[in-house]
C-alpha cells in the first residue's frame, strides 16, 4: 500500500467519523432527556461504525489483490557456493577409546608372614627391585640354617663314600676285594652325590624363601597406595595385592572399530582404490574438552575376531607419555588415519540436507534459482561426505545460506569457490588486494598425491 493511498483512506475515515462524533454528543444529551430515543440512536451509531470498519478491510483486500506486495519467490538470498572436484583424499576414523596401562604389576607376597615395615612412600616413583615391604624373616632364617646343615652333612657323606670307593677299587685290583664290594662302594658314592644335590636344592629353596621376606618392586613405575599396614598377616600369592605399580612412560588406548569400516578399507587396498601413505595408521588423540594431545600414537593391534554383540573389532594404539598426562581409565577420542582414497568427490557436511524420509539432497544453482538436487552419499571423509551419484564438477553447490532456501528460490552468489565475487577488482582498494578466502569445504584437508605407477 503506497503512502498516497494510505493518506486517502485516513481522510475518508476522518470524514466518516465526524457524523459519528456528532451522534455520540446527541446520544449523551438524549440519555438525560429521552431514554428510548437514545437507545435507537445508539443502535444506528453501532451500525455505522461496523460499516466503516468493513470498508477499511475491503480496501486492504483490494490492495493485496492488486499484486503490489512482493511475494516470497522474489526474495533474493545471498549464498556461497563451490564446484566439487574429484581429488585424492585422506581417510580417517574417529573412534572413542579408553586409556589403559602399558605395564602394570600388582605387588603380592610370595611367602607367609607378618609385615614388619613398609619401605616406600605412597605415590612415589620406584625402580625395579626396590624393597617395598619387610616380612618377619625369623622362621625362614631358621629353615635356611637347617638346610645349610643338611647340605654340609651331605657333602661330608659324599666325600666319605668317595674314599670308600677308591679303597675298594684298589683292593679289587690287588684281588683282595670282590667285584661286588667294589660295585657297592661305587653305588654308595653315587647315592651320596645325589643326596648332596638334593640338599643343595633345599638350601637354595630356603635362601629364596628368606629373600622373599623382602618384598621388592617387580617393575619400575609409580606405586599407588598401600593396601596393607604394619603388623598384618599376609599369605603367599593372596588375591588382594599389597600395592599396585603402573609404568606411565607409555600407555595403551583401546578402541573399537566397526567391521564395515574395516571391510571397506580392506577392499580398497585390494582393488587399488586406496593406498597407504607415510602417515597411514598414525593416531591423533583428543581429550574430552577437544584439545589435541601433543604426541602422535601408532596403531599396534587390530583383532581378527568381530564381537558378536557390538559388531566391532578391538583396536589398540600405543602413545608415549613422558609428561604423564595420560592416565589409565581416561576416556578419549582418537583419529586414526586409514590410507588415501583416490579420485573421489566430497561435499562439506553443511551442504547436505535431508528430506523427511531421510534422503540426502543439496541445492545447486541454475541461473538465478536454487534447485533441489538429490545425491547418493558414501563414507564420511576428512573434508565431508563422499558423493557416489547425483553430481559432477559442472554443478555449483550451495554450501552457505541454504537453511532458508526452497526449490526455486531466487539467489545471489556472493562467494564462489572461496572467492568473494562482490569485490570490485577495478578499484585500487587502497593498494591492498582482497585476500583469498578458504574454500567452504568443511574441514581443511590437503589432497594427497597418489604414488606413481611402477616404471613411470
Amino acid at each position: 500500500m503506497t503512502k498516497h493511498r494510505l493518506g486517502q483512506q485516513q481522510a475518508a475515515i476522518f470524514s466518516a467519523a465526524l457524523p459519528l462524533k456528532a451522534g455520540l454528543a446527541q446520544l449523551r444529551r438524549g440519555l438525560r432527556a429521552r431514554p428510548q430515543h437514545a437507545l435507537r440512536l445508539s443502535i444506528a451509531l453501532s451500525l455505522g461504525l461496523s460499516l466503516l470498519l468493513s470498508g477499511c478491510q475491503l480496501e486492504e483486500q483490494k490492495e493485496a489483490a492488486s499484486g503490489k506486495t512482493p511475494s516470497l519467490a522474489e526474495v533474493v538470498y545471498d549464498i556461497s557456493t563451490i564446484h566439487p572436484e574429484f581429488k585424492n583424499r585422506e581417510r580417517s576414523f574417529n573412534l572413542s577409546g579408553r586409556i589403559s596401562a602399558y605395564t602394570r604389576a600388582d605387588v603380592r607376597p610370595q611367602v607367609d608372614g607378618i609385615i614388619l615395615n613398609r619401605l616406600f612412600e605412597e605415590g612415589a616413583e620406584v625402580q625395579e627391585g626396590t624393597p617395598l615391604y619387610q616380612i618377619d624373616p625369623a622362621l625362614f632364617q631358621a629353615e635356611l640354617e637347617h638346610a645349610q646343615a643338611s647340605y654340609d652333612r651331605a657333602v661330608v657323606q659324599r666325600k666319605m663314600a668317595y674314599k670308600d670307593y677308591e679303597r675298594f677299587a684298589l683292593l679289587y685290583k690287588r684281588r683282595s676285594a670282590s667285584e661286588k664290594e667294589r660295585d657297592d662302594a661305587l653305588l654308595a658314592y653315587e647315592l651320596a652325590q645325589a643326596d648332596e644335590k638334593l640338599y643343595q636344592a633345599a638350601l637354595t629353596s630356603a635362601q629364596i624363601s628368606l629373600d622373599y621376606t623382602t618384598v621388592r618392586a617387580p617393575i619400575s613405575g609409580i606405586i599407588g597406595s598401600s593396601k596393607i599396614t604394619r603388623g598384618a598377616l599376609v599369605t603367599a600369592n593372596q588375591s588382594d595385592p599389597l600395592a599396585t605399580i603402573i609404568d606411565l612412560d607409555k600407555v595403551y588406548v583401546d578402541m573399537e572399530q566397526s567391521s564395515l569400516q574395516w571391510r571397506k578399507l580392506r577392499e580398497g587396498l585390494l582393488d587399488g582404490s586406496i593406498y597407504l601413505s607415510e602417515r597411514a595408521y598414525d593416531v591423533s588423540l583428543y581429550f574430552e574438552d577437544g584439545s589435541l594431545y601433543s604426541h602422535l600414537g601408532v596403531l599396534s593391534l587390530s583383532e581378527v575376531i568381530v564381537d558378536e554383540q557390538s559388531g566391532s573389532l578391538a583396536v589398540r594404539a600405543i602413545f608415549d607419555n613422558p609428561d604423564h598426562l595420560l592416565l589409565p581409565g581416561m576416556a578419549v577420542t582418537c583419529k586414526v588415519n586409514g590410507g588415501v582414497a583416490q579420485n573421489i568427490m566430497t561435499l562439506p557436511p553443511q551442504a547436505v540436507m535431508r528430506d523427511p524420509k531421510g534422503n540426502a539432497y543439496v541445492y545447486t544453482v541454475q541461473g538465478e534459482r536454487a534447485v533441489q538436487t538429490p545425491v547418493t552419499l558414501g563414507e564420511l571423509y576428512n573434508d565431508g561426505w563422499r558423493v557416489l551419484n547425483g553430481l559432477d564438477s559442472s554443478f555449483e553447490v550451495v554450501v552457505s545460506g541454504s537453511g532458508s532456501l526452497r526449490h526455486g528460490s531466487k539467489v545471489r552468489v556472493v562467494n564462489r569457490d572461496g572467492v568473494d565475487i562482490t569485490l570490485d577488482s577495478s578499484k585500487p582498494n587502497n593498494g591492498v588486494s582482497a585476500p583469498s578466502l578458504p574454500a567452504a569445504s568443511g574441514l581443511n584437508q590437503s589432497a594427497a598425491v597418489a604414488p606413481s605407477a611402477p616404471g613411470s
